[in-house]
């Protein structure tokens, strides 16, 4: 008998203990909690991700004045510290822990939602209750981008499977619509919602333009087609807004970032494919802070690049490996509005978390 099929059995015995009589040794309970404690242990998954590291972690390093500082990690319901009575301890024996965390998005209440493209659901992990918690996990296939309604309670969530973008209910998961414009949406991507105007922005990763909704799912208008010009794409993915409302673009295949207008106007682009710092080689995630730099997440650097409005390299936060800052395959990116930044750490099984120092005016 292996140990997980013996925590069967003691589980069985705590649970039904008239019924495992004949399969279990009798024991006190006392004794069968101690066991089941050593068992959990056993066979609880192996954690990809490293320790809480100590120390501060901030870049660039001194005697540079800091502008980027690292937060914290999330991967699974024990990273929200708290004591656990046997009864949890049972409840955990099976861990809830991301796998293929992609698109990630907060609410204002701090709320953070990560889409794991594998596991097929929305983890969200409640900051304030310390809690855990799942949403679409009898909807979704492969949920890839995210992005949140404030005002009505609605996280979209695109869907690149099922070539849908599926409107839920924050709160209780219900789907509320779901968006299915006319003609293919092929591979549904990156989305970002502009709550001031009240319009949803989807990638359309494979027809190679962007699809912009009014509130109520309805089509607005596109941006783009297929092309290497200003406004053209080669696989548009992920996308961000400022505070003006202007677009960002990652224009995947082009390496590159396009900006638009409100209205689609095409504003600016930056960017170029290359090995060194300031180029991109597989763009990813892409934010905006409130002094309007621009972040980008690049999947072959394990970094991600800041640059300001006009395109410039100010600097990059990263590299190869599982501490603090470090990533393997940095995928999915959001901003909130007090500048922290959350980036899903793919391949790490994680979120990590930072904060964007502004200058002080003296």
């Amino acid at each position: 008998m292996t140990g997980c099929q013996l925590l069967l059995r003691v589980l069985q015995a705590i649970r039904y203990p008239r019924q495992a009589t004949r399969c279990l040794l009798p024991a006190t309970r006392y004794t069968l909690c101690a066991a089941l404690f050593l068992l959990i242990m056993a066979c609880s998954p192996k954690l990809p991700v490293p320790d809480r590291p100590a120390g501060e972690y901030i870049w660039p390093p001194p005697p540079e004045t800091p502008r980027i500082k690292w937060l914290t990690q999330w991967s699974h319901s024990q990273d929200f510290k708290k004591i656990k009575t046997i009864d949890v301890m049972i409840r955990e024996a099976k861990l809830d822990i991301l796998f293929r965390p992609n698109g990630v998005v907060a609410d204002e209440a701090g709320n953070v939602y990560v889409a794991d493209s594998q596991l097929h659901k929305v983890f969200v992990f409640d900051v304030e209750k310390q809690t855990l918690r799942f949403l679409g996990e009898k909807t979704l296939d492969i949920p890839v981008g995210l992005a949140m309604d404030n005002k009505r309670g609605i996280l979209f969530v695109s869907d690149s499977s099922r070539d849908k973008v599926y409107c839920l209910d924050k709160n209780t998961g219900r789907v509320v619509m779901s968006l299915m414009p006319t003609g293919k949406f092929d591979n549904p991507s990156g989305l970002v919602y502009d709550d001031e105007r009240e319009r949803l922005y989807a990638s359309n990763t494979r027809n190679h333009i962007v699809r912009v909704f009014d509130r109520n799912g309805q089509p607005l208008f596109t941006i783009g087609k297929k092309g290497t010009d200003d406004g053209e794409f080669n696989a548009p993915t992920y996308l961000a807004l400022d505070r003006s409302g202007n677009l960002y673009v990652v224009d995947t295949f082009n390496c590159r970032v396009q900006v638009f207008a409100p209205d689609g106007t095409f504003v600016r682009k930056f960017g170029r494919i290359g090995d060194t710092p300031g180029s991109l080689a597989r763009p990813a995630g892409i934010g905006v802070d409130s002094d309007g730099n621009v972040y980008v997440a690049d999947t072959a650097f394990d970094n991600f690049q800041i640059f300001n409005d006009k395109g410039r390299l100010l600097l990059w936060v990263g590299k190869a490996g599982t501490g603090a800052g470090e990533f393997s395959a940095p995928t999915g990116m959001y901003i909130d509005r007090k500048d922290r930044i959350y980036v899903t750490d793919t391949f790490n099984r994680r979120v990590q978390v930072f904060q964007y120092l502004r200058e002080t005016k003296s």
